[in-house]
């Protein structure tokens, strides 16, 4: 996707351009307040600041789309700017600011380095500054429905008398960008939430290398004779009481969901329990590595167990 595609899509979502304009006016105060907007882009986000009444607005941006950013601020006479064209990261010597936002949300939440990028931004603050996006939520559910497995698993129905289970072993341990449906899933009450992080100043800072294990019972999944797969989505809260969320249960964004998809579908009894556990290491030196272990318990001891990783995905 080029630059451009990408900045079309962000700008295109009405949800995701309330939101930051939304938690940006909770915290400016006009005439005082200064903003460091790290992964600018297009400068969007520092100009509806600068429209709020910040102070001034720092943009820092690796890519060749900050030339556009300062034509776009001569073009709408936005002034009050500084324009960096640098990784945030490798400055040894960062802007101070009340203010640090920075849009670097994934369909996988973490695939851009959100988690990184606003733990090394804490280093751009003033005392008492604020960091948007604040907090971080991601989800997973089961996926009951076939439609989803059926699209991403075509090696068995290729035929021609040709054995493709190597290719479809590789394919199977990747993350997939779908649309999912409501229908897709045992409802809203299926969700888990298999982590948390928080952004805040005062917070522990996350770490890259993250782990969690989340269970069901066949009363969590009504219905549920076979799981497919599983869903992930994210809820993200920019400042207190003002969120953007990727659930399917909830108004679509620009953003999709992603399907993990099974080696094999499971074929649940009424008494087993699904566990699943997910891990993410988002390290500089690494990129996004996530895996999936599932395992079906039956009167607690496991009778099918399934280990995928996207490091075995990678041709």
């Amino acid at each position: 996707m080029s630059e451009i595609e990408l900045h079309r899509k962000l700008l295109g979502d009405r949800l995701r351009n309330q939101a930051f304009h939304a938690a940006l006016q909770r915290v400016i105060q006009p005439g005082k307040t200064t903003v460091v907007d790290i992964g600018a882009g297009t400068g969007f986000l520092s100009f509806l600041a600068r429209q709020l009444g910040a102070k001034h607005c720092t943009l820092i941006e690796y890519t060749d789309t900050l030339d556009l950013a300062e034509d776009l601020a001569r073009k709408n006479k936005i002034s009050e700017l500084t324009f960096i064209k640098a990784h945030s990261a490798e400055m040894t010597k960062p802007p101070k600011a009340d203010v640090v936002i920075s849009e670097t949300l994934g369909n996988y939440a973490l695939e851009e380095n959100l988690l990184e990028t606003l733990v090394d931004a804490r280093r751009f603050l003033n005392k008492n500054g604020v960091i948007i996006p604040g907090r971080l939520r991601q989800f997973v559910a089961p996926v009951i429905h076939s439609r989803l497995q059926d699209e991403t698993d075509i090696w068995p129905q290729v035929g021609f008398g040709i054995d493709l289970a190597p290719a479809r072993t590789i394919s199977l341990n990747n993350m997939f960008v779908k649309l999912l449906r409501v229908d897709d899933l045992a409802g809203a009450q299926s969700a888990r939430c298999w982590d948390d992080l928080d952004f805040s100043p005062s917070a522990i800072a996350p770490v890259s290398k993250r782990s969690s294990t989340v269970k069901w019972t066949a009363t969590d999944l009504p219905g549920a004779a076979q799981v497919y797969g599983y869903a992930l989505w994210w809820e993200c809260e920019l400042v207190p009481g003002i969120t953007i969320s990727t659930s399917p249960f909830e108004p679509p964004t620009h953003w999709e969901q992603i399907y993990l998809p099974l080696l094999k579908p499971l074929e649940l009894q009424a008494a087993d329990t699904l566990e699943v556990t997910l891990s993410s290491d988002t390290r500089p030196q690494v990129g996004v590595r996530v895996a999936w272990r599932t395992r079906q318990l039956r009167a607690g001891k496991a009778v099918s167990e399934q280990t995928q990783d996207i490091a075995r995905g990678r041709l």
